[in-house]
């Protein structure tokens, strides 16, 4: 294959936004804890912490309602490398100190960066990605997405929230990414036609068409917010010491990761909804087994493994499925509105969980329970023959 035929191929375009969605992991793994813990250090009050933790999320949730109107206008593979490079400019002021009252849109230019990434990213590889090999293929992207995240507090713990290495190392993982869209020539899906009708539906229609694929979404970005922040808080007041809870941590992201492959083969040979439920009831169950088991030392370990697993591969065959239904201007939609869910859910998983620790330290797993029932309830099937009503040329199978 030619130099310049590389560059057109869907590998090559699949591989490039897989890499970007690597970066917002690091953005997100490394800069949040290590801002956070900058502030507490010197003795900024959680609530100022928790809002300014909150602005990617808040940004995420600003931009993505315009992604639609970004495509037309510059197309996805210029809007992505733009956003690379605003998210990599709005880190560089994190190696010196900054005034408290401009760190807070600082972090909302990079979650607005971020947000472009992930909703025309994830829009663009479920265009490049045949169906028969789609859930494969979003698994890597999701699992290169955990992985990044678990290398976010590695690299603070190895050189500390002071350093300037984390940045500089975020910073030229953006660069590695910039290089490969510059490189890159793909044209199927970059620009959404000049006589492109508008969609078929909007984003609350998407919600009241789609609830199961919405309630994944929600649910997932809930369950990885609210473990990123809280969860060391509950491994604390169980008795364990901080670097058993941070640990735990790890083993429920190392389960998302190791088992995102697996659970993508699985999304192309079976009955996705089918698959979709299983995940869901697993989850509860760990859930629910969480308060008995954390006092184990050995059984609570492959507990947090399956947590992770199931957990996870609750978003990944959401993706899958909005593959699967959607295409052209509603797919586009449909990712801005998984955009704005995550946001939703992001922002609202830490904030909750907070709020519930103070009634009672031990109340997390309850509310893993109470989110993965409702996450249960949205895929039932009386609330989700609404997707099969959408226009035939909308949708490229049912499940």
């Amino acid at each position: 294959m030619s130099h310049q035929n590389y560059r057109q191929s869907e590998v090559f375009a699949i591989t490039t936004i897989t890499v970007s969605i690597g970066v917002i992991g690091i953005v997100i793994g490394l800069t949040i804890p290590m801002v956070a813990l900058r502030l507490n250090l010197v003795g900024i009050n959680e609530s100022i912490i928790g809002l300014i933790s909150a602005a990617p999320a808040i940004g995420m949730l600003i931009i993505s309602p315009f992604a639609r109107r970004i495509v037309q206008w510059i197309g996805k593979r210029f809007a992505m490398l733009l956003a690379t490079i605003i998210s990599a400019i709005s880190l560089l002021p994190l190696m010196g100190s900054l005034p408290l009252e401009l760190l807070f849109p600082l972090r909302l230019i990079t979650g607005i960066a971020s947000g472009v990434m992930i909703c025309l990213g994830e829009t663009w590889i479920n265009e490049l990605s045949p169906d028969n090999k789609r859930g494969r293929i979003l698994a890597v992207y999701t699992t290169v997405f955990t992985i990044s995240q678990l290398l976010g507090p590695s690299i603070i713990a190895l050189y500390g929230v002071a350093d300037k290495t984390p940045i500089l190392i975020s910073v030229f993982i953006h660069i590695i990414s910039i290089v490969l869209f510059l490189m890159m020539d793909q044209k199927t899906g970059d620009k959404l036609p000049k006589d492109t009708q508008e969609p078929n539906f909007s984003i609350i229609h998407f919600v009241k068409v789609a609830p199961a694929i919405c309630g994944g979404i929600v649910f997932f970005a809930f369950f990885d917010g609210t473990v990123l922040s809280m969860f060391p808080i509950y491994g604390l007041s169980v008795g364990h010491t901080e670097a058993i809870a941070a640990m735990m941590i790890s083993a429920i992201l190392a389960g998302d990761a190791i088992m995102q492959m697996p659970f993508g083969w699985l999304a192309d040979h079976m009955n996705r909804m089918r698959l979709y439920r299983v995940c869901g009831v697993v989850t509860l169950l760990a859930s629910l087994l969480l308060p008995i088991m954390m006092s184990h030392t050995f059984l609570i370990w492959p507990l947090l493994l399956v947590l992770g697993a199931t957990a996870g591969a609750i978003y990944t065959i959401a993706l899958v499925q909005i593959g699967q239904y959607f295409s052209g201007n509603d797919l586009m939609v449909a990712n801005a509105s998984a955009a704005m869910l995550w946001g939703i859910g992001n922002l609202a998983g830490p904030l909750l969980a907070g709020a519930m620790s103070e009634i009672s330290s031990s109340s997390l797993p309850f509310l893993l329970v109470a989110m993965t029932g409702l996450f249960l309830v949205s895929t039932m099937e009386r609330w989700n023959m609404g997707v099969e009503a959408l226009n035939k040329s909308t949708i490229q199978e049912s499940i």
